[in-house]
């Protein structure tokens, strides 16, 4: 969720306005968390540490630089009826993540229940976000496809900033009218990275079918994040959201970002597959998953 200062002693050339992930004719831009083993942020690597690979073809790096840069993000709260014993849980990491983040950011907030709740913001108060949280409540179905995908389009609109969304949520979804591939699309175009605490342990004793269902639920909000380039975190039903939220936020503001110039194949439409590597034994290494050519 980024916002004004950049890291110190940051090394930039061709710094762009847009720092978030982009794509023209001539540049692709990837913003890149690194953690080591204990899940502590990775700060003052150079671009000597960092490899990109373009579908398998190692690419020169062009671009280097570190920040914590303005964000637009939305929050999005699971108010269904399978998460009301959790809504205290998803308050909780809301408010952390929201006191985390940088004073820059604005906000959007809307929840999911039978239909996507009304879209409120952008906000820049934390008060007032918060007030929209304590103000929620839980019931109906669980349309989470088509709120994520109502929250992607609202995000579009600021293209000067990055963009995200915080998901808090146990993935599952019984009744939204886009589908999962039909959703994941509409990310992958965004360019917004999701950020996702997977809350688990909200049927216990669970088996047979609803076992299988809360496992497909927490493996979409893991698929979410990964493919975005986004962290997501999996929470037990004892687990403290403040620190999970701490940590997302940290994640978002701190951030390297990676540019190259890939060759250009003459194919508009083609899938890109993007790995990035880092030169150290104990790093985890958090981008986005490819891109459409244009």
């Amino acid at each position: 969720m980024p916002g004004g200062c950049a890291f110190a002693g940051a090394q930039a050339n061709l710094r762009p306005p847009d720092s978030g992930f982009r794509v023209d004719t001539s540049l692709v831009l990837i913003p890149v968390t690194v953690t080591d083993s204990r899940s502590a942020i990775v700060s003052g690597l150079a671009r000597e540490s960092f490899a990109v690979q373009d579908n398998g073809r190692t690419q020169p790096i062009s671009v280097f630089y570190r920040e914590d840069a303005a964000c637009s993000v939305g929050i999005v709260l699971d108010t269904s009826g399978s998460m009301r014993t959790s809504l205290n849980f998803e308050r909780a990491a809301a408010h952390a993540f929201l006191e985390a983040s940088n004073p820059a950011d604005d906000f959007f907030f809307v929840t999911v229940s039978s239909q996507p709740g009304a879209l409120a913001g952008p906000l820049v108060d934390v008060g007032e976000m918060d007030n929209l949280a304590r103000g929620v409540g839980a019931g109906g179905s669980t349309a989470l496809f088509d709120t994520l995908y109502a929250a992607l389009d609202h995000a579009r609109p600021s293209p000067s900033k990055r963009r995200a969304l915080l998901v808090i949520s146990d993935g599952m979804d019984n009744h939204s009218r886009y589908s999962r591939s039909e959703l994941m699309r509409a990310l992958l175009e965004s360019g917004a990275q999701v950020y996702t605490i997977a809350v688990a342990g909200t049927r216990g004793g669970a088996k047979g079918i609803p076992l299988e269902e809360m496992q497909r639920g927490l493996a979409f909000m893991q698929d979410l994040a990964e493919k975005s380039g986004g962290v997501g975190i999996r929470m037990g039903e004892y687990g403290d959201p403040a620190a999970a939220a701490v940590r997302l936020a940290d994640a978002l503001r701190n951030q390297y970002v990676i540019g190259y110039q890939p060759a250009g194949d003459g194919q508009p439409g083609k899938w890109h597959r993007i790995r990035v590597k880092v030169n150290r034994s104990d790093a985890k290494v958090y981008a986005r998953s490819g891109y459409q050519s244009r």
